[in-house]
């Protein structure tokens, strides 16, 4: 529900600036994918510190979690910050370096800059989800982000349209909002688990040693996944960006579709991966398997009730997303494509999350980065320029980095080694 609140925000914001003009829904692609691929620099060490927690949970040590948060929280800001330098710097050449058009340009570099500002903020609140993930405490995130939306979709509007701000006024609402959200996951864990866990203690930063090469250990290869996987994103967004502005903006709001398929089943992992943790830190074997089951199945009906409607009806539903009926057109020709995309991702994000669970986050990375520059990018542009197959090649690709993913990942599940690891 959390995850799913996000993106709820995410299509009203879509909603509201393709009705600034084309441009700017192009220009808000762009810049997200630019922002996204950025703010991965700290989604690995939160997914990290997660994996951790549920180890130290189901261990029964509730100290050594207020210590993770801590050191955990100085990470997170302190990635947010090298974020928030490099995108202001770098903003006008990155936006550039897609060789969209003077229009489109000029409205995403400041937007992303303002998307920028918030990131110190969006790397705690990671972290603050992340470990009260792992401790079994997931409705805080739910209420955060439904807090988040309460302020950003009025605010949005306010900004985009009264105040005649345009996209930029999405990208400050967003900012502000982000910041509410982090006021309010510190406040929870003050409130809820200070005594506890011994949260917000300072004397953790001064012994975090042992903390931060777990961190590190864990956090790296997956930092470096997440990264790779979104420039990865980028790229293929470098090619559609070549057929054209309608094509831009129509991959755009299949995107918003897809983020909402992708943060069900991503949301259903990071359960998979919670309750496998707390299995390995316990030792009760016989749980993992019901677990894995259980997912993969979750992880397959729960985006086919969704994507039932929009198969079903697709032009009314794109067109509350854009009244473009070009960009509609683009958009509804690769829907079915997504639909046939999600066993993959099920499949790839079951046996990724038994393989988080326990430490192994370097085999994810190599499989991931294998799938995505070896397949999914030279696939991409093979169908989409050479054969002509445009946006709907872009998104057969995307089948095939999702099996070529599972495969690798099946092979090290089938090894056993993850039943054996110590984090």
């Amino acid at each position: 529900m959390a995850n799913l609140t996000h993106i709820a925000l995410a299509l009203v914001d879509t909603a509201m600036i393709s009705r600034v003009s084309t441009e700017a829904l192009a220009a808000a692609a762009v810049a997200s994918s630019v922002n996204i691929a950025a703010g991965m620099l700290f989604g690995g060490w939160a997914t990290a510190a997660q994996v951790i927690a549920a180890r130290r949970f189901g261990e029964g040590r509730p100290a050594d979690i207020g210590r993770l948060l801590d050191v955990s929280l100085l990470v997170g800001a302190g990635a947010g910050l090298m974020v928030l330098l490099a995108l202001s710097i770098g903003a006008g050449p990155l936006l550039t370096a897609f060789g969209v058009s003077e229009a489109v340009r000029s409205e995403g570099v400041p937007y992303l800059r303002a998307l920028a500002c918030a990131a110190p903020l969006a790397g705690s609140t990671a972290m603050f989800r992340a470990v009260y993930a792992g401790m079994g405490e997931t409705s805080a995130a739910m209420r955060m982000t439904f807090l988040v939306n309460a302020i950003n979709i009025p605010l949005n509007y306010v900004l985009i349209f009264v105040a005649g701000w345009g996209l930029l006024g999405a990208g400050v609402g967003t900012a502000i909002s982000i910041a509410a959200g982090c006021a309010y996951m510190g406040q929870f864990g003050w409130r809820r688990f200070r005594s506890t866990y011994e949260l917000f203690r300072i004397g953790h930063l001064r012994q975090s040693r042992d903390t931060l090469l777990r961190l590190w250990t864990m956090g790296w290869p997956e930092t470096a996944m997440l990264f790779l996987s979104y420039t990865n994103n980028v790229l293929v967004l470098r090619i559609v960006a070549s057929l054209g502005t309608s094509v831009i903006a129509g991959m755009q709001v299949v995107t918003n579709i897809q983020q909402v398929i992708w943060t069900v089943i991503w949301a259903l992992s990071t359960g998979v991966s919670i309750a496998v943790g707390h299995s390995l830190g316990t030792r009760d074997m016989g749980a993992v398997a019901p677990t894995e089951r259980a997912g993969l199945l979750l992880m397959v009906a729960v985006p086919a009730v969704l994507l039932a409607p929009v198969l079903v009806a697709p032009s009314a539903i794109l067109h509350l997303l854009t009244p473009d009926s070009a960009v509609v057109s683009e958009a509804r020709g690769v829907l079915i494509i997504l639909a046939l995309q999600v066993p993959f991702m099920a499949s790839s994000m079951t046996l990724a999350a038994v393989l988080r669970a326990a430490g192994d986050s370097k085999w994810i990375f190599y499989a991931s980065t294998v799938s995505s520059y070896l397949v999914m990018v030279p696939l991409s542009w093979l169908l989409a320029i050479p054969l002509g197959w445009e946006l709907a090649g872009v998104y057969v690709a995307g089948i095939a980095f999702f099996a070529a993913r599972t495969g690798g990942s099946w092979w090290r599940y089938r090894q056993g080694k993850w039943r054996l690891a110590e984090i």
